[in-house]
């Protein structure tokens, strides 16, 4: 939370804890969605799982669920998305609407153009430009949120999944009552 959220106390508890289940429960449906994605995997390839299931072998597990370029496909999805959706627009890269003010699909064009190529600029400046555009949320943050929180996490539930699947409980570190992030160490 620290850094995503500005320190201090804005006393608005009642607000911050909705938001807080909205974000938990987004967070969980998110992170189990991973269960089908699982399952597809298994239906692709169910006597490679079986037998790495059967040799308790976790890792391998993992390894065969991994698809490391659908993972950075994510992962940038991700930045672009808090780099777009986590400002303000910028009306002086809007280009000029031109008709009557009933042509929305105008209005709707000539601002997603603007998301676009606001997104895209961006995406181009490094971590360390003091140029770039703040927004909301840093992007990088929310990034690395992914990497380092909801793909494990999703994938962890996947192991735990196809163990159970194959018919075996899955080793402790993939138990339902520890996974394998500990969220006091991540460093975001």
């Amino acid at each position: 939370m620290p850094s995503i959220a500005n320190k201090g106390d804005d006393e608005q508890h009642g607000s911050t804890v909705l938001c807080d289940i909205a974000a938990l429960q987004a967070l969980s449906k998110r992170i189990h969605f991973g269960k089908f994605v699982a399952e597809s995997k298994y239906q692709s390839n169910p006597s490679g799982f079986q037998k790495l299931v059967d040799d308790g072998d976790a890792d391998g597990v993992m390894e065969l669920l991994t698809n490391a370029k659908v993972e950075e496909q994510v992962l940038t999805r991700a930045r672009l998305k808090a780099t777009t959706y986590g400002r303000e627009p910028l009306m002086a890269s809007m280009p000029k609407v031109e008709g009557n003010d009933d042509d929305n699909a105008s209005i709707i064009a000539a601002a997603a153009a603007s998301a676009v190529v606001t997104a895209m600029e961006a995406m181009k400046k490094s971590d360390d430009d003091d140029t770039q555009i703040k927004g909301k949320v840093d992007p990088v943050v929310i990034e690395s949120i992914y990497r380092e929180l909801i793909i494990p996490m999703t994938k962890d539930i996947e192991v735990a999944y196809l163990f159970l699947r194959c018919g075996r409980e899955p080793p402790v570190d993939y138990a339902s009552d520890r996974m394998s992030v500990d969220v006091t160490e991540l460093s975001l």
